[in-house]
């Protein structure tokens, strides 16, 4: 092999010797550790460099290469796992990276799941093809399993199907691994937490050594995915009281919507299958894994039971007279995929050969306009110069041009007025005085005065619009790109909520401050419950002044008394997938006679009135409004309709073309006129795909309401959306 560097860096083999050159331009991906490059000369293999290569790593991956499981690639092939094939050394002789095999032809796990990208990408993978790649996929697990492996990182990228449904395990090298000579654990340090299971949820990744049963529970996750239409298990619609908590809480709380419990405040999805289509043995294991291993976790299935039991049911699949390609089980009546198709109005999850060979699998697309054909022009007329063509002086002369001066500086008055100056008047008064002047005399409108008049009109009501629009510019714009629009979308501040970050912000001079705040002496309120202030800490640890407030409302005292102090507060910010975040901090002030002190454990979102809570938009139907013991009326959206456009607009185009819809809880403040504020958008639950959550931040921020009333007075209200994006509506 020739010999190159990566940078000033040459990568060898350690066994073999060879050394060989990455360009730095043809990398095939890059994370957070490592980068992978195809290996020159070698087209079934691929390199991967570890940004910084620890000790660790090496001797794990020498542990790995010792003890291949059943199954492992080897130089001839990925086999079902893509296992490390040896190290890699730079030029100094220091650990580098490692060689792996390559994987070609085969599709991520997600892109079947979806029906959308099924469609595109492999339409004739029907539901028993899914049965299979479950089934290969526990198959897999299970080796792992028994070899002392564990993965830790279960998650559907990290899986590779094809067209036959066989599987590939790919990142091994992330895979928890156990010395067997010195019992010695090298963790895996990653982790998603929608396939994490509830003994997990607030523990550190790289601080617990991870069991067998930990990744039953992910596999559960995957095989419920792969069967149900991509419908995560523990997503459903909230029909509790406050706000809908998110994904990781109600695994926390094991409300499984499918389980039949009175106490579990979800039902399932309405764009999700019924379970019922699912073979009884397979539903039965769905439970045992979220409802039965909730409490015990050593009862979840085992790979192998999942193995077996999806052998069995792909093995009793019926085939549907209409469809070929519709597989369903013994025990139903009728096909549901025929029934699904209907109700998704012909858009067929699993389209028959002869639907994909007449390409009506894909989208439909866009009629195009027919093009315009010219019709030949009409022979000119003589034009018409109205009574000032006649001879002489007419009274009715300048008329017309007098009638079109008034309208024109009707609508200047009442449109340029709050946005230019009075020059800008004079100017267009004069044009328009001089074409009538001209029309009067008996001649025409100025062409220049035409167009100067039009022009002005023009910008006038541009400058208007943009003067008198009703949403105030954000202060703390962020980055995003938008799909083509007629009009600019203008980003808006918004913070992450306290439970959808992987670390929360962590005060740091919270001694300083507490000492500022036992000197200050506020005065006592008129009620006995202890104050809570809300704040956002922006992504450098500062508090956001915006955003600064104490609950209840009527503590405006304390909140100038404490302001100062509490301006003060710096932080080791959020961190949300890797990267620090805006995120909303709550907490208590205790008070001691005229003295406050700040009590940083997990309060609870305190609102000034009542929180209302689900209302999804991307559903034509309205939602029953929950019961309050206060009377109080709740807001209620008044632009639906241009609500819903804006879903379509700020759809994002990579979602858009992987076939990925949103799902976004985002939470605000209505002020008493019914406008949101800006500073009060927090993003509660986008389950872990922020591409969605500043389009879900703009939207809210175009929301507008009738406010809520207290006593037939309009008062301020925190209200919690679903903003939903949406492939088929």
């Amino acid at each position: 092999m020739r010999a190159a560097t990566i940078g000033d860096t040459r990568v060898r083999c350690e066994t073999g010797g060879d050394t060989f050159g990455l360009a730095p331009r043809s990398e095939l991906g890059a994370g957070g550790q490592a980068t992978v490059y195809p290996v020159p000369g070698s087209p079934g293999r691929v390199a991967k460099v570890y940004h910084t290569p620890a000790p660790e790593q090496e001797r794990k991956l020498r542990l790995m290469l010792a003890h291949r499981p059943a199954g492992a690639s080897s130089g001839a092939g990925a086999g079902i796992f893509a296992w490390p094939l040896e190290l890699l050394r730079d030029e100094e002789g220091g650990f580098a990276g490692l060689l792996l095999p390559r994987v070609d032809g085969k599709l991520r796990l997600f892109e079947l799941y979806n029906p959308a990208t099924r469609r595109d990408r492999a339409p004739l993978f029907h539901h028993g093809l899914l049965h299979r790649a479950a089934r290969n996929l526990a198959a897999a697990f299970h080796k792992l399993h028994e070899a002392g492996f564990v993965v830790g990182d279960v998650n559907e990228s990290n899986v590779l199907v094809g067209e036959d449904g066989r599987v590939v395990l790919i990142d091994t090298d992330s895979f928890q691994v156990r010395d067997p000579a010195t019992n010695e654990v090298f963790r895996c340090p990653v982790g998603r937490p929608e396939f994490t299971p509830p003994e997990l949820r607030e523990c550190r990744f790289d601080q617990v050594d991870r069991a067998p049963e930990h990744d039953r529970f992910g596999l559960g996750v995957l095989v419920f995915q792969m069967l149900m239409e991509g419908t995560h298990p523990f997503a459903g619609r909230f029909r509790g009281e406050g706000e809908p908590p998110a994904v990781q809480e109600r695994i926390a709380a094991g409300h499984f919507p499918y389980s039949g419990r009175p106490d579990v405040p979800l039902e399932p999805p309405r764009t999700a299958p019924p379970l019922d289509t699912l073979d009884p043995a397979l539903r039965a294991l769905l439970l045992r894994c979220f409802v039965d291993g909730h409490r015990d976790p050593a009862a979840r299935p085992t790979a192998a039971e999942w193995r077996d039991a999806l052998l069995a049911a792909e093995a009793s699949l019926a085939t549907c007279g209409s469809n070929e390609q519709h597989r369903y089980g013994p025990h139903l009546g009728a096909c549901p995929w025929c029934e699904r198709s209907r109700r998704l109005e012909g858009r067929d999850p699993f389209p028959s050969a002869g639907a994909v060979e007449r390409g009506e699998h894909r989208p439909r697309p866009v009629p195009a306009r027919p093009p315009r054909t010219r019709e030949p022009a009409p022979a000119r007329r003589p034009r018409f110069r109205g009574l000032a063509q006649v001879p002489g002086w007419k009274p009715l002369a300048p008329l017309p041009a007098a009638l079109f001066g008034a309208a024109l500086l009707v609508a200047l008055l009442g449109a340029i007025a709050p946005a230019f100056p009075p020059l800008t008047l004079a100017v267009v008064t004069g044009a328009l005085l001089f074409g009538a002047n001209r029309t009067a005399r008996g001649g025409s409108l100025a062409p220049w005065a035409t167009a100067l008049a039009l022009v002005l009109v023009m910008v006038g009501f541009a400058g208007a619009w943009r003067t008198a629009r009703p949403w105030p510019e954000p202060e703390h714009p962020v980055r995003y790109e938008y799909t083509r629009s007629s009009e600019p979308l203008t980003p808006v501040p918004f913070a992450f909520d306290v439970d959808a970050v992987q670390r929360k912000p962590v005060p740091e001079n919270l001694d300083s401050i507490a000492g500022a705040l036992a000197d200050l002496r506020v005065a006592a309120p008129g009620h006995s419950q202890e104050p809570g202030v809300e704040l956002v800490v922006d992504e450098d640890g500062r508090v956001d002044p915006a955003t600064l407030a104490v609950v209840p409302a009527d503590d405006a005292a304390l909140l100038e008394a404490v302001r100062p102090v509490l301006l003060a507060l710096r932080f080791q910010p959020a961190v949300r997938l890797g990267r620090p975040v805006r995120n909303q901090v709550s907490f208590v002030l205790r008070r001691a006679g005229d003295r406050v002190e700040p009590a940083f454990a997990r309060a609870s979102w305190v609102a000034p009135v009542r929180t209302f809570t689900e209302r999804t938009l991307s559903d034509s139907r309205p939602s029953t409004p929950p019961a309050y013991e206060a009377p109080v009326e709740e807001p209620v959206l008044l632009n639906r309709d241009e609500v819903e456009a804006l879903l379509q607009r700020t759809f994002p185009p990579v979602r858009r073309r992987e076939g990925t819809e949103g799902l976004v809880t985002v939470r605000f403040l209505v002020d008493r006129s019914g406008v949101v504020a800006p500073g009060s958008i927090v993003i509660v639950d986008t389950i872990d795909d922020d591409a969605f959550a500043a389009p879900a931040a703009i939207v809210a921020a175009r929301m507008r309401y009738q406010p809520a009333t207290l006593d037939g007075e309009p008062v301020p209200a925190y209200v919690t959306e679903q903003l939903g994006w949406a492939l088929y509506t």
